[in-house]
């Protein structure tokens, strides 16, 4: 299956699969509150699939396109309801029974975050030893004094056991703008404790690298060896396999993966030769690197994915996995409102904003990844599904909730008129919103981002 394949591939599944928990939140939460539902769909269009449970009368129904469902209850508003009935419609419930109803879909996408991100901690997933490999020239973390060889044992003294084990802990006192305390261990063993202060980040940078990279401080590279290439890429097109290893360019020795992109990226449209190993063979190869623009500089680049150099394995037990994800994503989610309010007031660019074509995208490539890379998506996506759906605006489910919000202070439902006029303004809002994400997506397919 190609990259197109995956993307589309993997972009369905996560969305039929959000939707779902999402609309089952309602759903479940309706049924127990004694609210009918007649109608339980998943996705749109022509109806696929559709039954009815014994002594159920709700009817199931699968759509044609699976990029949203919709939850249909009982309700005086949109239709004839029998006497006998009228005490089990939507509209007829007390306020918090409403308000609960509205609140369960978002509420079961935190709650899905969680249950997958504590599969991913019972699975285990693939890291690197804390131990810094090189420092960046001038950055924080070379003033702060940290040192080649140094291990990380502890961040605002929580226990470091793997490389990105806190990254969204870190990220989260980033953007918090927070002064941070580092216990670290040198070679020779001896601990020492070195403050960051995290308000020097440029937030804008926050969410395009990882957090340790911003500080400048990187494990052991891996070596320069291919794992995968870009289809019609110069290193395909130059005859580079999996499992090669590039060991000079020019006769320049190639100690890891970074030396190799330095004189890649410094040789924009120029011919370079390699030697590589192969199946304990050396053999000779020339390539061209293509001319890319980035950061109004012209760079070189082959097409070769980073081999992956993970060296050991993050995992919790199932009641510690319980905790960790449910700090994990309360980090996570804390992260993502702060994005959204930073672009908000221009503190942060909206061209952070990641619309379908970005996600199919990474969808994509966590679904060739593994389980693994793929539940993290879902999670991080299913998050930002929730606050989505609670912001206040009307037709979602947080304009409902402020709806419900002014019904509880004056005691009566806004009028018809308001709420006309309401949907109008939310759709408008979500079209502008889904015009700048589509904008910054097809941006970043040329480059331009």
């Amino acid at each position: 299956m190609s990259g197109f394949g995956f993307s589309i591939v993997g972009f369905l599944l996560a969305i039929a699969i959000l939707v779902a928990v999402h609309e089952f939140g309602h759903f479940w939460v309706a049924r127990k509150l004694g609210v009918k539902v007649l109608k339980f769909s998943i996705g749109f269009g022509k109806t696929l699939f559709h039954w009815r449970r014994k002594n159920d009368p709700c009817e199931y129904v699968v759509g044609m396109i699976p990029l949203g469902g919709f939850v249909k209850m009982l309700d005086e508003r949109e239709g004839d309801v029998r006497e006998e009935e009228k005490d089990q419609a939507f509209n007829n419930k007390p306020l918090w029974v409403r308000s609960a109803v509205v609140f369960a879909g978002p509420a079961f996408n935190f709650l899905f975050a969680i249950f997958a991100i504590w599969l991913v901690f019972q699975i285990g997933t693939p890291d690197i030893r804390p131990v810094i490999g090189e420092i960046g020239p001038d950055s924080q973390a070379e003033v702060a004094g940290f040192k080649a060889g140094d291990t990380l044992v502890a961040v605002n003294g929580r226990p470091i056991q793997t490389w990105r084990e806190h990254e969204f802990f870190m990220l989260h006192q980033a953007m918090k703008r927070n002064t941070l305390q580092f216990e670290v261990s040198d070679i020779s063993g001896q601990n020492r404790s070195i403050d960051v202060n995290f308000g020097e980040i440029d937030p804008n940078s926050l969410t395009r690298r990882p957090i340790t990279a911003q500080l400048g401080i990187y494990p052991s590279p891996p070596k320069a060896q291919v794992s995968r290439m870009v289809e019609g890429a110069p290193a395909a097109i130059a005859g580079l396999q999996p499992g090669d290893e590039i060991v000079s360019i020019d006769g320049k020795a190639i100690s890891d993966w970074y030396a190799m992109v330095e004189i890649v990226s410094a040789n924009p449209g120029g011919k370079l030769q390699l030697d590589v190993n192969r199946a304990d063979t050396q053999i000779q190869l020339e390539i061209v690197p293509e001319s890319i623009e980035r950061d109004g500089q012209q760079i070189g680049r082959i097409g070769l994915y980073m081999p992956p150099f993970e060296n050991t394995k993050l995992r919790y037990g199932p009641l510690e996995a319980i905790t960790a994800s449910i700090d994990y994503n309360w980090r996570m989610t804390a992260i993502t409102f702060r994005s959204i309010g930073k672009m908000l007031t221009t503190e942060m660019s909206s061209e952070n904003l990641s619309g379908p074509i970005t996600i199919a995208q990474l969808a994509g490539d966590t679904v060739k990844s593994g389980v693994v890379d793929f539940l993290r998506f879902l999670a991080i996506i299913s998050i930002s599904l929730g606050l989505l759906n609670l912001l206040p605006i009307p037709i979602l489910d947080g304009g409902h909730l402020m709806y419900f919000c002014y019904e509880a202070v004056t005691g009566k439902e806004p009028s018809e008129a308001v709420m006309i006029r309401g949907q109008q303004l939310g759709i408008t809002l979500l079209i502008l919103l889904m015009g700048l994400a589509f904008y910054n997506d097809i941006m970043r397919l040329f480059g331009l981002l």
